[in-house]
């Protein structure tokens, strides 16, 4: 999308900023005020960015699980960007993963705001995708959701449901593998932390893993265990690990939080560096960790990409800027681009993600986080 439309927005926000704290308004206040509005409108050249000009009126709610978490907390800060990049106030809502919490959230945002609330979610389950797209419907109001989607459910049949933006385990999980064994030569004992059982990018990292391993021949798996995404978990299986098979090449992690648990455990077996570590989220510590050569690589899965983007697709199309009912129904599928990061680009990755908390993207250009359409 053009870049004019970030200047109209702010020419509308200031409008509307002015007024702001007037309890009534004269005529004269009310005639400048549309001639200022119509000035900008002019000036913004295309049917695109004059719809953007009311994005002041709209709200957009946040809904993750928890701020606690890095990643979620980074979603937030992603969706905050685009929505000042369209002019739009944004209201962060957590549920603490609780289904019911998030759909009365989302129901009581709905009762403040109206046909202007708009919704960029990471659900609480993947089974309450289905009931976020079915009262989105039903009240009119634009959503995409992020990370999950329910057997079944397609944004083809939900007009309001404007698109699905998904991370590719699989392709990640892979990589990450793949780095790791690498790493190690191509041969040797490896174990495998896993994810929490039932959890899909638990099930999909895991299969990823199981793939990769059909390229390197010469790779042992001596055991495989489930940490359940915790470190502490995660450091007493290594710690076992490291007494049961004393010639240990490689730990493979399906998230950074178990990936710094195993870590530890080498540390205080001052191992580190010498069996090497791979994880998978792209957490503050594991990028440090990765920087300092004590984890070969992890995943960016970048919340600022998913939930950033996320909330330019609601946002846009809220804004009348984008019909979701035009976009072929495989491209409201979306897998979003992530980022590997190792020793090379890890510095680089730190001071976006993590210094500056803004990574620069331009949230006007929705084409930008397709790394591919899902099946």
């Amino acid at each position: 999308m053009k870049k004019r439309i970030f200047a109209v927005l702010m020419a509308g926000a200031m409008v509307v900023s002015a007024l702001a704290g007037c309890s009534s308004q004269t005529a004269e206040t009310t005639a400048a005020t549309e001639a200022a509005t119509e000035a900008a409108a002019e000036e913004a050249e295309g049917t695109e960015a004059a719809a953007a000009l009311a994005g002041s009126d709209y709200h957009l709610a946040i809904c993750i699980h928890s701020m606690d978490n890095e990643y979620w907390a980074q979603e937030a800060e992603g969706a905050k960007l685009a929505a000042a990049a369209y002019g739009v106030s944004a209201d962060v809502l957590t549920c603490d993963s609780d289904d019911n919490k998030q759909l009365q959230g989302i129901k009581d945002y709905i009762a403040q705001y109206g046909d202007k609330a708009i919704f960029v979610v990471d659900p609480s389950s993947t089974a309450n995708t289905a009931n976020i797209a079915e009262l989105c419907e039903e009240s009119g109001n634009y959503v995409t959701i992020l990370a999950h989607r329910a057997e079944g459910l397609y944004p083809k049949d939900y007009p309001h449901f404007v698109a699905s933006l998904m991370l590719d385990d699989i392709a990640i999980g892979k990589a990450t593998a793949t780095a790791l064994f690498e790493s190690i030569g191509g041969e040797g004992q490896v174990v495998e932390l896993q994810g929490l059982l039932g959890d899909d990018s638990a099930t999909n990292r895991h299969k990823a893993f199981e793939e990769a391993l059909k390229d390197y021949p010469n790779i042992e798996v001596v055991d495989s265990q489930t940490a359940s995404w915790s470190q502490s978990e995660a450091m007493t299986l290594t710690e076992n690990w490291l007494v049961k098979y004393p010639d240990l090449k490689g730990i493979y992690s399906a998230n950074d939080t178990m990936a710094l648990g195993a870590v530890e455990a080498l540390k205080n077996k001052g191992l580190n560096g010498q069996v090497m570590v791979s994880g998978c989220d792209g957490i503050e510590a594991a990028l440090n960790a990765v920087n300092d050569g004590d984890m070969v690589i992890t995943n960016a899965n970048n919340g600022y990409m998913i939930a950033g983007y996320g909330a330019s697709y609601a946002i846009q199309a809220a804004l009348g800027i984008l019909d979701p009912t035009s976009i072929p129904d495989n491209e409201r599928l979306i897998f979003c681009k992530t980022t590997l990061v190792t020793k090379d680009n890890a510095n680089e990755i730190i001071d976006k993600f993590i210094k500056t908390k803004d990574p620069g993207y331009d949230y006007n250009d929705l084409s930008f986080c397709i790394d591919k359409y899902q099946e």
